[in-house]
């Protein structure tokens, strides 16, 4: 059987056809009668924006020429410290204002989504104590120095075994999916260094660090 494929000239020489001959119905042109000039109508609350990294002149170059003016930025971390100083973190403005772009979030260099077995600070989803209320003292500096410069919000995540991913699976055109099926992957899957974590321990120590961050 053949099969039409309209062109887009088909296609609007024939919905201009219809909209000449057919009489639409009252409730929908008292709708399109009352409706808003388009320079009058409220501005579309959605924005574009971009997670990935680096933040520096050429990343930020190809997020404006693609019209992304919002991110999370990613500060340059001086002296193994767990959290950015107010200058780091103004340098990190300045250099998206460059490129008018605003910094709406940023994240530390610890508490990722990846396995424990490849955080360096890992402690605090480790429920390791001292070294975990040292890398939470940090984090509170983090929200400290974030608030005098006026970055409203902060990325982290608390997870042990990261973002699993079985394959790539193909997508629509050229592009493809992370994907993750339980399935397949179980129980071939190894342990990481936390071992048998229950979900009692997991949400004790996400608790930990949520209490100890309100109370700062």
């Amino acid at each position: 059987m053949s099969q039409f494929r309209p062109s887009r000239r088909h296609f609007l020489r024939a919905s201009g056809t219809a909209a000449a001959t057919i009489a639409l119905p009252a409730q929908f042109t008292n709708a399109v009668a009352s409706a808003k000039p388009a320079s009058r109508r409220e501005p579309m609350l959605m924005k574009p924006g971009c997670q990935s990294a680096p933040t520096n002149d050429e990343h930020l170059s190809n997020l404006a020429r693609y019209g992304v003016k919002h991110i999370c930025g990613y500060p340059e971390f001086g002296d193994g410290r767990l959290y950015a100083t107010v200058e780091e973190l103004h340098r990190m403005q300045d250099l998206a204002a460059k490129y008018k772009i605003d910094v709406d979030m940023t994240t530390p260099p610890f508490l990722a989504s990846i396995s424990v077995d490849v955080d360096k600070h890992a402690s605090i989803m480790l429920g390791e104590s001292p070294q975990r209320d040292r890398d939470i003292d940090d984090f509170n500096a983090m929200i400290k120095n974030c608030a005098s410069v006026g970055i409203p919000a902060i990325k982290y995540n608390l997870q042990i075994v990261g973002d699993l991913r079985i394959a790539r699976t193909p997508g629509r055109g050229d592009s493809t999916y992370a994907t993750w099926r339980y399935s397949e992957a179980h129980p071939k899957t190894p342990l990481t260094r936390a071992g048998e974590v229950s979900g009692e321990q997991s949400w004790e120590r996400i608790t930990y660090i949520r209490f100890l961050l309100w109370i700062h």
